[in-house]
C-alpha cells in the first residue's frame, strides 16, 4: 500500500499544483490546451467529504486530510479559515504538502501577510520547504511589495539549491523584482533561467509593462518570437497590446492583432477590450468602432472603453449616442462610464450636458461621484472658462480636494490666463505635495509673463535646492514597427541633421504664409530671437520633421506627447497639414489633435 500512497500523494500534489498556479497551462505543452482547467469543489461537497471521512476514520490518513485540505484551501479565499481549523486540528503528521496548500491559498487570497506568517511557522516547526513552496510565497512577497521578505525568501532558496531548479520559482523570481522595481534584476535572472515557457516570457514583458517601458516590453515579445519556441498565449498578448496603446504604436498593435487572427488565437472579451482600445488610443478610432461593432460578447468594460475612446479623440456626440445606446441594450453604466462621458463633455465644452449629467448621476445610475467625476467636472467647467464655478464647485464638495483635481483647475487658469485664481491653486497645490513640479512650474510662468524674474529666481532656486524636476517633453513616431523618441533640442538621433534642416524649411514656408511663432509661453529672460529657437526645437516638432523625412506623401504622421502640447506646436501641425498636404495625428497627455487641411479635430478647444 506505501507505493500506491506515494503515487496518490504525488497525482493530488500535482494536482494541486497545476490548478492553483499554473493558469497558463493552456499554453505548455505538457499541458494541452483541450484540458479545461477544472473548478474546484463546492463548500457542501467538501464539507461531505469531510465528514465521510471522520466517520470512515480516515481523516488521521495523512494522504486524505491532505487533499481534503488542499480542496478547501483551492475552493475560495472565504473557506481558508475552514481549512485553516482542520489543519491545526490534524492529529496525523503533517506535511509539506498541507503547509505548501494554505500557503498557496492565502498567497493568492485577501491576506498574503499570512501566507508569509505561515511560511515563518513552517520552518520553524522543522518542515522544509521544497520546489512547490517558494512561487507561492514569492506571490504572496509580490502582492504585499515588501523587498525585505523577498529578499530573504530569495536566500532561503539559494542555501537550498532552489534558484536555477525549478522554471516557476525563476518566473516568480523575475515577479517579485518586477514588483519592486528592480527590473534589472529582473532581467538578469531571467536571462540565466536555463528554461523559458510562456509563462517567464510573460513575466518578464509584465515587469517591463509596470516599470512604464513599454518599448522594452515590445522588445521582449519580438525576442521571444525570434529566439524561443514558446508560443504567446493571451496574457502575452494583453501585455503587447497594452504596450502598444501606451506607446501608440499602431503598425506593432496591427501586427499582434493579425498575429491573434493568424494563430486563431479565441478573441475573448478581455482581448477584444484591450485590442478596441489600442485602437482608440492609437488615434485609429475608426479600426476601433469597427471592432467594437463585431464583438458579440460585450460587457460594462468593453461599452466604457469605446466610449472613453472616442472622448479621447474628440468626439463627444459619438461618444454621448454610444452612452445612449448602451443604456437602450440593458447595459447599466458604472462608474468608469460615466468618467468617459463627462470627459467627452468636456472635450466639446459640452457645459450644459455635462452638469446634467453629473447632477443625475446619484438619481439616475447609483453611482456616488468620485474624486475622477469632480475632476472632470472642473476640467469642463474650466475649459469653458468657468473658472469661479469651477471653484466654487471644489469648495462645497464633499471629498476633499486631490492634486489632480486643483490641477483640472490650474491648466484652466493657464489657458484663460487668470493670474490670480491660478496662483491660489498652484500654492493649493504646493500645500498638498511641496515636490510638485507643476505647481513650480506655474508660479515660474506667471512670474514670468509679468516680468517678475526676481521671483522667477526665488521659485527656480527652490526647485533645484529640493531637485524637483518638470517632466521633459518627449514626444514619439513609429516608423516600421520602431519607435523613435524625441526629447526637447534633442540631437541625439542618427538623422540629427537632416530633422533640423527639415525644421528650418517647416519654419520658412510657415513664415510665407503669415505664421509667427508664439513665444508668449517661454519663461525665460532671454531675447525674442532665443524664444523662437526654443520653441521651433520642441519634442513634437522634431519627431514631425522625422515623420516628413521618412515617410511617403499620403501616409498620417502619428505622433505621442507625454506633455500638453504647446500653441505655437499646435499651430505650426495645422500649418503642415495644409503646406505638406498631410494627415497629422497627435495624442498629448489629454487627447487627440486630428490635423488636416489646415484646420484641427479640437477646434482649437483644448
Amino acid at each position: 500500500m506505501r507505493p500506491r500512497k506515494k503515487t496518490f500523494f504525488s497525482i493530488a500534489f500535482a494536482r494541486n499544483l497545476t490548478v492553483s498556479s499554473r493558469q497558463n497551462s493552456k499554453s505548455n505543452p505538457k499541458f494541452p490546451s483541450s484540458s479545461p482547467t477544472p473548478s474546484p469543489p463546492g463548500l457542501n461537497h467538501l464539507k461531505r467529504d469531510h465528514a465521510k471521512l471522520l466517520r470512515s476514520g480516515e481523516i488521521l490518513d495523512t494522504i486524505a486530510a491532505g487533499k481534503l485540505i488542499s480542496d478547501i484551501a483551492f475552493s475560495g479565499a472565504a473557506n481558508l479559515g475552514y481549512a485553516r481549523s482542520l489543519f491545526a486540528w490534524i492529529q496525523s503528521p503533517l506535511n509539506t504538502f498541507m503547509w505548501n496548500s494554505l500557503i498557496r491559498g492565502y498567497a493568492h487570497g485577501d491576506d498574503p501577510r499570512e501566507a508569509i506568517s505561515l511560511y515563518r511557522q513552517m520552518l520553524a516547526n522543522g518542515y522544509l520547504p521544497n520546489n512547490y513552496t517558494f512561487p507561492f510565497i514569492l506571490k504572496a512577497c509580490t502582492r504585499i511589495n515588501d523587498p525585505r521578505v523577498g529578499l530573504g525568501v530569495h536566500g532561503t532558496l539559494i542555501r537550498h539549491g532552489f534558484e536555477d531548479f525549478d522554471p516557476f520559482i525563476q518566473t516568480s523570481l523575475v515577479n517579485f523584482y518586477a514588483s519592486c522595481g528592480s527590473i534589472e534584476v529582473a532581467q538578469k535572472l531571467f536571462d540565466r533561467s536555463p528554461q523559458r515557457d510562456v509563462t517567464s516570457w510573460n513575466a518578464l514583458i509584465k515587469a517591463y509593462i509596470g516599470c512604464c517601458r513599454f518599448s522594452d516590453a515590445i522588445r521582449v515579445f519580438r525576442l521571444m518570437q525570434d529566439r524561443s519556441n514558446a508560443r504567446a498565449d493571451e496574457i502575452t498578448m494583453l501585455g503587447v497590446v497594452s504596450a502598444c496603446a501606451h506607446l501608440g504604436a499602431l503598425d506593432m498593435g496591427k501586427w499582434v492583432h493579425a498575429y491573434v487572427d493568424r494563430s486563431r488565437m479565441r478573441l475573448t472579451r478581455n482581448l477584444g477590450t484591450a485590442l478596441i482600445n489600442m485602437y482608440a488610443r492609437c488615434g485609429e478610432i475608426e479600426s476601433a468602432s469597427f471592432l467594437f461593432r463585431e464583438m458579440k460578447d460585450k460587457d460594462i468594460r468593453t461599452w466604457s472603453v469605446m466610449i472613453g475612446g472616442f472622448a479621447l479623440n474628440g468626439l463627444a456626440n459619438e461618444a454621448l449616442d454610444l452612452f445612449s445606446e448602451m443604456q437602450s441594450a440593458g447595459v447599466k453604466p458604472d462608474s468608469v462610464t460615466l468618467t468617459g462621458v463627462l470627459s467627452a463633455c468636456s472635450h466639446a465644452g459640452l457645459v450644459q450636458e455635462g452638469m446634467k449629467l453629473f447632477d443625475e448621476m446619484r438619481d439616475l445610475f447609483l453611482v456616488e461621484p468620485t474624486i475622477e467625476h469632480y475632476g472632470c467636472v472642473v476640467d469642463l467647467l474650466g475649459r469653458a472658462g468657468e473658472l469661479e464655478e469651477a471653484l466654487a464647485l471644489i469648495k462645497r464638495m464633499s471629498l476633499k480636494p486631490d492634486v489632480m483635481l486643483w490641477g483640472a483647475l490650474l491648466v484652466a487658469c493657464r489657458v484663460h490666463k487668470n493670474v490670480e485664481i491660478g496662483e491660489m491653486v498652484a500654492k493649493e497645490m504646493l500645500v498638498l505635495d511641496s515636490q510638485n513640479a507643476g505647481a513650480h512650474v506655474f508660479l515660474s510662468n506667471v512670474y514670468a509673463a509679468t516680468g517678475k524674474w526676481d521671483l522667477v529666481e526665488q521659485v527656480r532656486s527652490l526647485m533645484k535646492e529640493q531637485k524637483i524636476r518638470k517632466p521633459p517633453g518627449s514626444s514619439s513616431i513609429e516608423l516600421d514597427g520602431v519607435v523613435h523618441e524625441f526629447l526637447s533640442g534633442d540631437t541625439s538621433h542618427p538623422q540629427s541633421d537632416q530633422i533640423y534642416r527639415m525644421l528650418n524649411e517647416i519654419r520658412r514656408r510657415a513664415g510665407l504664409i503669415g505664421h509667427r511663432p508664439a513665444t508668449g509661453g517661454v519663461p525665460f529672460d532671454i531675447d525674442e530671437e532665443d524664444k523662437e529657437v526654443c520653441i521651433t526645437q520642441h519634442s513634437e516638432k522634431l519627431a514631425l520633421a522625422f515623420g516628413l523625412l521618412n515617410t511617403e506623401e499620403g501616409t498620417v504622421i502619428r505622433i505621442v506627447k507625454n506633455l500638453r502640447i504647446c500653441e505655437d506646436c499646435h499651430s505650426v501641425m495645422q500649418l503642415v497639414s495644409e503646406v505638406f498636404d498631410r494627415i497629422v495625428v497627435v495624442r498629448d497627455r489629454n487627447r487627440f489633435h486630428h490635423f488636416k487641411n489646415g484646420s484641427c479635430s479640437c477646434r482649437n478647444y483644448w
